[in-house]
């Protein structure tokens, strides 16, 4: 009897150490399908491709490319005209309420009640031109840089249309705390870029 539990238990140490191994092991049974055994291993798989990384630097290209610097020339235009606007309204509001201070001891009650409604309803206005202007300034800037964004992202497709590479991310200080300048096709891209805009002038 002492020898049969010896043996039992035997197998159970057996099999739990097995069950352990199994769990802890790494292998596909136990962690589920890995990515090498269910991705296609034909002459086309991606696990035949190398990955190759580019980068192009974004200041360079909104420095040089002609899109942009005609984008950031028309935001200038229009942050200038939305300051301007500002400007004329509050010098008018000024100019209203020195009026106002001028009649000072002289106005009636009604006058002076008539005179703070005035002020408060130019004050009430000035904030509504304000949050318009800002709001229609956002939405053209916002336009105009995904207009530029859309420009590189389409035109990096027929550069890239021999699929030479596999990522081509957009550098800008503080996103990388380094780079391989062997990786960088900016000149390239730009030459292009450029190019295409004056094609598409002619």
């Amino acid at each position: 009897m002492k020898n049969a539990l010896l043996v039992v238990n035997g197998l159970l140490v057996i099999a739990v150490g097995f069950l352990l191994y199994k769990q802890f092991s790494g292998s596909p049974d136990s962690k589920g399908p890995r990515a090498g055994d269910v991705l296609s291993k034909d002459k086309d798989s991606m696990l035949n491709k190398k990955v190759l990384f580019a980068y192009i630097d974004m200041d360079t290209l909104q420095e040089k490319y002609i899109v942009a610097k005609n984008a950031q020339d028309e935001i200038r235009k229009k942050q200038n005209e939305m300051n301007a606007s500002l400007e004329a309204m509050q010098k008018a509001l000024r100019t209203k309420v020195a009026g106002y201070q001028q009649q000072g001891n002289n106005m009636t009650e009604e006058q002076y009640m008539a005179a703070k409604q005035d002020v408060d309803a130019s004050q009430q206005q000035f904030l509504e031109k304000q949050k318009n202007l800002t709001d229609e300034y956002n939405n053209f800037v916002n336009n105009k840089i995904s207009a530029v964004k859309k420009k590189i992202e389409d035109y990096l497709k027929v550069f890239n249309a021999d699929k030479t590479f596999s990522f081509i991310f957009s550098y800008e200080p503080g996103l990388f705390y380094y780079k391989d300048t062997a990786y960088d096709i900016t000149k390239e891209v730009l030459k292009g870029l450029n190019d295409q805009y004056a094609n598409e002038k002619k």
